[in-house]
C-alpha cells in the first residue's frame, strides 16, 4: 500500500496527543504503511496497533480502518514498554 492510496484521519484526541508528544504525522504514516508489528486491541476488536522502531524509539499508532483506504487514528505514542531486542 502506498502513501497515496490511504488517507489518515485523526480524532480530536489524536490531534491533541500527537501535538503534545511532538510526533510527526509523516512518522505516523510510515508506521501505518510499514509496521514491524501489528496487533489487535485487547478490548476493542475494531482497533489495530501498528508498531515500528523509528528515530530510536518504538512508535505505537492505534486506529481503525473506516474503509480500505481510510484509517482513523485514535492515538499515537512512543511505547517505553517495548525494548529493542537487537541492540
Amino acid at each position: 500500500m502506498s502513501d497515496k492510496e490511504i488517507t489518515i484521519k485523526l480524532t480530536k484526541h489524536a490531534k491533541f496527543k500527537i501535538t503534545q508528544r511532538n510526533i510527526d504525522l509523516n512518522d505516523i504514516k510510515q508506521v501505518v504503511l510499514e509496521p514491524e508489528l501489528t496487533k489487535p486491541d485487547k478490548f476493542d476488536s475494531s482497533l489495530i496497533h501498528f508498531i515500528r522502531f523509528i528515530k530510536g524509539k518504538f512508535l505505537r499508532v492505534i486506529g481503525r480502518w473506516e474503509s480500505k483506504k481510510d484509517l482513523l487514528v485514535i492515538t499515537a505514542f512512543y511505547d517505553r514498554r517495548l525494548i529493542r531486542r537487537n541492540k
